[in-house]
Order: structure tokens, then sequence, then C-alpha cells
């Protein structure tokens, strides 16, 4: 015990800039380690199945804080709204998880990074922001990064790249969902809407295609449920400590150990397309990043 309070004050007198760069690697590490058994789930077992064991598991590790808040984190007047979330949240993840059965998992893991451009475009839709020729340019950019990773009509096209694109978009609209359910209701009950709706809609189709998973595979759901609230309470942490144009650039390195594990556990060597598409789409995100922040900032 003293060992770890010493190795929590050391930790707490670091510059606020470091403990954020820390907090954002340690997301983007157990998302890598998490669509890594996701990739290894799915080999064997539906992705229904795979998807309901990660939702049941995080809440399951979830539940202290659910009995903390109690039922008043439920109440809600804009119930429908929650639903579209969820069922746009539960497809996210299957899309992602349906990806992961077929797709290496580094090409996987380089599409993801499109969630922040394809929120932006949303975000100008729905929410009719204000947008700038740089900031089109910057998504443009993005969608060309992401041709590179899938090249589509080519050799190499894995149609399992555009459901990770599907995913990304189902993410992309949960987001959105999100910015306008805040508006009205506690981060507190989106959250638990979230959890709840997620096992509910998943259960139905995992019964359908159920195949009974060995002890192992169910220890790896377990560990796909904890590594899903890391991901969150990690990429939250850090976002809270720092600007995100100063902490994203860490969030890379979740390709590099994509594709460490895809080598280590599933002998995916990723081709040099993968790191130079990756590289544009990650770029693209962060550029774009950096314009809204500086937009949002008061002169002077």
């Amino acid at each position: 015990m003293r060992f770890l309070s010493f190795i929590s004050r050391w930790f707490n007198a670091l510059p606020i800039v470091i403990q954020a760069a820390w907090w954002m690697s340690v997301s983007a590490f157990a998302y890598a380690a998490s669509i890594g058994i996701a990739h290894h789930l799915t080999a064997r077992l539906p992705v229904f199945e795979v998807a309901l064991g990660r939702n049941v598991f995080a809440l399951v590790f979830m539940l202290p804080w659910l009995m903390r808040v109690g039922l008043n984190a439920m109440r809600t007047s804009h119930i429908g709204m929650h639903a579209i979330r969820g069922l746009c949240s539960a497809a996210n993840v299957w899309f992602l998880f349906g990806a992961l059965a077929v797709a290496p998992v580094a090409d996987v893991s380089a599409i993801t990074f499109l969630m922040p451009i394809i929120a932006s475009v949303l975000a100008v839709m729905f929410f009719r922001e204000k947008t700038s020729p740089v900031q089109w340019l910057a998504t443009v950019t993005g969608f060309c990064g992401a041709l590179i990773v899938i090249r589509p009509g080519m050799e190499a096209f894995n149609p399992g790249l555009l459901l990770a694109l599907a995913s990304v978009i189902a993410g992309s609209v949960v987001a959105m969902l999100i910015k306008g359910l805040l508006k009205y209701d506690s981060s507190d009950t989106v959250a638990a809407w979230l959890f709840v709706s997620h096992t509910v809609l998943g259960l139905i189709p995992a019964i359908i295609v159920w195949v009974n998973p060995t002890w192992q595979e169910v220890l790896w759901m377990v560990a796909l449920g904890y590594l899903g609230t890391v991901i969150q309470r990690a990429f939250n942490r850090s976002m809270a400590l720092a600007d995100a144009t100063v902490v994203l650039p860490f969030n890379f390195t979740r390709l590099i150990w994509a594709a460490l594990f895809g080598f280590l556990f599933f002998s995916e060597v990723p081709d040099i397309w993968t790191w130079v598409g990756g590289t544009v789409i990650f770029l693209a995100s962060v550029w774009l990043t950096r314009i809204s922040t500086a937009r949002r900032k008061p002169p002077g």
C-alpha cells in the first residue's frame, strides 16, 4: 500500500500535460487490446454474442457507479432519443466486431481515426455549425487517407473495411446524439441509458445465433468489458486535463499497438499503405481538431 501511495503522489506531482498524455496512451493501449480480443473471439463466436458479452461485463464493472447514483440516473423525458442513440451505439459495436472478424486489426484501427472527421461533417448537417474551406480541406484529406487504407477496386481490397467505415459512421451519429441529449439530461443519465439499451438491444440477436463459449472465451469477454470501461475513463480523464490538440497525438499509438498485437498473436503484417493511410487520417483528424479548438477560443 505504501508503494502504491508513493506512486500516486509521484504521478500527481508530474506536469499536467504529462499526466494527460499518459491517460490518452492508456486509452489507446486499451482500445488496441480490446479490438485484438474481439478479433480473436469473432473467429469462432458470432458478432452479436461477443458484443453482448462485452456489454454485460462492462455493465457489471459499472454496477458500483450505478448503485451510487441510483435509479434517478434513469429519469428522462427523451426516451425515444435515448433509444435511437442506443441502437446507433449498438450498431457501432456490431459493425466494428464484424469488421474485426474478417479484416486485419491494424487496418480496422486505422479506419477508426475517421471518427472526428465524420463527426464534424454531421455537426454541420445537424447543428449547422459554421465551417471554413480549411476545415473542408482537412475533411477531404482524411477521406483520402481512408481510400488509401481501403483501396476499393484493387486486389488488396477487403470488404470488411466497409464494415469498419459503417462502424465509424454509426459512432459519429452517436456523438451527435450525445451532444443533443446533454442539453436535456445529465451525463449520468446518458451513460446509464447506454449500458441498458446496449444489453436489451443485443440480447435477442445474440440468443438467435448463440454458440456456447468456452471458459477461456468467457474470460476474454470479461477482459473486453473491463477494457471498455478503461477506454472511456482514461480518455475522459485525459481530455479533462489538457486540450484535445495536446493529447490527441498520443491516441495515434493505438495503431502501433494494434499492428503489434496483430503481428504477435495473429501473424498479420500491415503493409505500407495501412501506415500511410492511417497516418494521413490521423493527421487530418488532429488538424481538424486544432482548427475547431482555435475557432472556439475567445479572441485575446
